[in-house]
């Protein structure tokens, strides 16, 4: 399970090329579990634990089927699924402005691998 799960895996293969015009860059460690885009990076991370502070009363948002829960970083804000089989953790600076685009665009991704 985790970031080494099937899941996870096959999700680092079929990772979009740019979300939100920012393009796929690589990351330290090379791991098919993280990937980055654009400068400052936006960061997916599959395979993290359940967010210390969600509890069964958060705020959730649903896009495109998919449970996000929310959470406001001090640069920006991070977003992480509760839904798929292994939590998908995305954190976007707040220099992108529409992180509805960028979960979507995820989503559509995710949902062919949500099985």
């Amino acid at each position: 399970m985790g970031a080494q799960s099937q899941f996870c895996i096959e999700l680092g293969s079929i990772l979009p090329v740019s979300l939100d015009n920012a393009l796929l860059r690589s990351t330290r460690p090379d791991s098919p579990s993280t990937a980055a885009w654009g400068d400052p990076a936006i960061v997916m991370r599959c395979g993290v634990p359940t967010p210390s502070s969600y509890s069964p009363a958060s705020q959730i948002i649903l896009v495109d089927k998919l449970d996000w829960y929310p959470e406001e970083l001090e640069f920006g804000v991070r977003f992480t699924t509760l839904t798929t089989p292994e939590l998908i953790e995305i954190s976007i600076p707040s220099t992108y402005e529409s992180s509805a685009e960028i979960l979507t665009q995820l989503g559509v991704i995710l949902g062919s691998n949500n099985s």
